[in-house]
């Protein structure tokens, strides 16, 4: 039996995983890292919520063919578990050209579960955009008071 450091280290790999197949922009790589069924969710930054395997796939598919490069460096990870179910919280720092080369910031929550192989597969991604950096005053925001 594995020690809980061992699963917060394959949970940690399935994650690296999971970005590696998000960079190389291909659908069977993506789809080799999910759990394919009604439970599967995502909300990609700006998007509303997709449920189910296909409903999630099709956003994928969509995502990589309108998209020429990415690259994430991710960073601020943590990990949780909890029994079978894992979630990673994480800062994806992320270049990419659809247009044009951008670099953006995006707040994302990966829940994995543990697969009776004993590997880990993403059931939901939920990516929030970050607009702007931390406040590093404790003065409440004007622009969210008016």
């Amino acid at each position: 039996m594995a020690t809980q450091d061992e699963v917060l280290t394959r949970v940690r790999r399935a994650n690296d995983r999971f970005y590696r197949a998000f960079e190389s922009l291909d659908i069977k790589q993506m789809e080799a890292m999910w759990v394919q069924t009604d439970r599967a969710k995502c909300v990609h930054p700006g998007w509303e919520l997709l449920e189910g395997w296909d409903a999630v796939r099709q956003s994928w598919a969509a995502i990589f063919a309108n998209t020429a490069f990415m690259r994430f460096v991710i960073t601020d990870v943590a990990v949780h578990l909890y029994g079978h179910v894992a979630w990673v919280t994480c800062l994806e720092n992320l270049t990419d050209a659809v247009e044009s080369t951008q670099i953006s910031r995006v707040l994302a929550t990966n829940i994995y579960e543990q697969n009776t192989d004993e590997d880990w597969y993403i059931v939901h991604h939920h990516g929030s955009p970050i607009l702007r950096s931390r406040r590093t005053s404790a003065e409440p925001d004007q622009e969210f008071l008016n």
